[in-house]
């Protein structure tokens, strides 16, 4: 017989209205769109819903980020899951590190087709479409042990060994998983061998008496990372982001669409959903590269890329390494910001998204030091550039805010006049190298 069919949606690390970092300056418009780019990511989210007639929506924590208090994130929350709700789409919640449950207010009148699980729950839940189970979910519990054993797999999957028609079954893992920031290729899909990391694994599995998993389709929900872990057959598997917030966060983002059909197969697609996309593009400058043929170069990487449907804006960091003339007076903010507009140019009946532009310098056989973090030696490496451009880098750092209306710019001129640049220089050295020098997993906000 065939098997139930079954399509849903599994997304995470949606941070509702959690705002992005280390952007810089940047237009007026590109910043509405950094400000709203979860929010409207959420709204394709449920756009996709109902496009592709899911069954259920799948949310395995991080839905917003409690320290936020949020009011946009809970009214996003409520509109989208209403919408969902009037196409009879079932919403299942498992609260994350950072939207534990009690953060979720369940006191408030939640649509109907909302279900919230706690990480103590055990039962399994049957997921119904027209009074039929097409899925079963359950709660696998979280990790706090390891042991060496590897993960036994060659029991857990009877959707693919039985002939009658039976549903899909979900298991779970809770939060506060150790996350693993290795994965930096940004594969749609990864094959992993079948030792899965006991440190991904439910305290319970961790016993020599039993280890094997009896689910179908293992969701993971830790990091800011896609991960696959084929299962011969049956996945382990955790979408990363929808939405990046920094370049850390640079790799493919996205939500899976998991469809099950008659055959005895599961099927992933990756739907992107991201209405802003974070590039690190690397170019090598030869002390003989001119300005034209580099912009040529930066052109092509650019065009390299396809726009994705919903993206309105590219934040582009430019990593160049390399010395000579070029090179050197890239160095400078205000041949930077020439470069960028005149690449915008170029690319702008080619590329129709907007692009804001940053540039990151490392001289050609220079060595990063073994301490501090690139994030910090970024900040130091464009203070001091900032610092060598003008006598009063103060009064320069002005000229960036003619935005302002007059009132405001001779308030800001008067009060600059009377502060000493050295000492401001001096304590934003010692700021950046108190707070900016983390490590790399302590940049990228997970």
């Amino acid at each position: 017989m065939p098997f139930v069919p079954t399509r849903f949606i599994h997304a995470s690390n949606l941070r509702l209205d959690h705002q992005a970092q280390g952007v810089g300056a940047v237009s007026h418009e590109s910043q509405t769109i950094l400000e709203d780019c979860t929010l409207e990511t959420f709204s394709h989210l449920i756009e996709a819903c109902r496009e592709y007639e899911i069954d259920f929506l799948l949310l395995s924590g991080n839905s917003f980020i409690a320290d936020d208090f949020s009011i946009r994130a809970r009214i996003a929350l409520i509109e989208g899951f209403q919408k969902l709700a009037a196409d009879q789409i079932q919403v299942f919640i498992v609260p994350g590190q950072h939207d534990p449950l009690s953060a979720w207010d369940l006191q408030y009148n939640w649509p109907a087709n909302i279900t919230f699980l706690s990480p103590q729950d055990r039962d399994v839940i049957d997921i119904l479409r027209e009074n039929e189970t097409i899925a079963t979910l359950q709660i696998l519990g979280s990790a706090h042990r390891k042991y060496s054993q590897p993960l036994k797999l060659n029991q857990r999957n009877q959707l693919f060994n039985k002939q009658e028609e039976r549903a899909l079954s979900i298991g779970l893992i809770a939060a506060n998983l150790p996350t693993d920031h290795s994965d930096t290729a940004g594969e749609l899909t990864q094959a992993i061998p079948l030792s899965l990391s006991d440190e991904y694994l439910p305290a319970e599995w961790q016993s020599e008496e039993s280890n094997d998993v009896s689910v179908d389709y293992l969701a993971l929900c830790k990091g800011t990372q896609r991960h696959t872990f084929e299962m011969h057959p049956g996945v382990a598997h955790h979408p990363g982001t929808a939405q990046g917030l920094n370049f850390g966060e640079h790799e493919q983002n996205g939500v899976t669409l998991v469809t099950v059909g008659t055959e005895p197969q599961l099927e992933q697609r990756t739907l992107r959903l991201a209405s802003v996309r974070w590039l690190v593009l690397k170019l090598q400058l030869q002390p003989e590269t001119s300005r034209s043929h580099l912009i040529h170069l930066m052109q092509e990487s650019l065009l390299s890329h396809q726009k994705g449907s919903h993206e309105k804006l590219w934040m582009v960091r430019w990593q160049l390494q390399g010395s000579g003339e070029l090179f050197d007076s890239l160095r400078n903010f205000k041949h930077q910001g020439s470069l960028s507009n005149e690449l915008a140019l170029v690319v702008k009946e080619r590329l129709p998204v907007g692009i804001e532009q940053s540039f990151y310098l490392q001289a050609k056989n220079s060595e990063l030091p073994g301490t501090g973090s690139t994030l910090s030696q970024l900040f130091q490496t464009q203070l001091n550039t900032f610092q060598s451009e003008s006598e009063h880098p103060l009064q320069q750092l002005l000229t960036q805010a003619t935005h302002l209306d007059q009132s405001w710019l001779q308030r800001l001129n008067s009060v600059t006049a009377q502060l000493d640049d050295r000492q401001i220089i001096n304590a934003a050295i010692h700021n950046g190298q108190t707070w900016l020098d983390v490590s790399s997993d302590e940049e990228v906000h997970v």
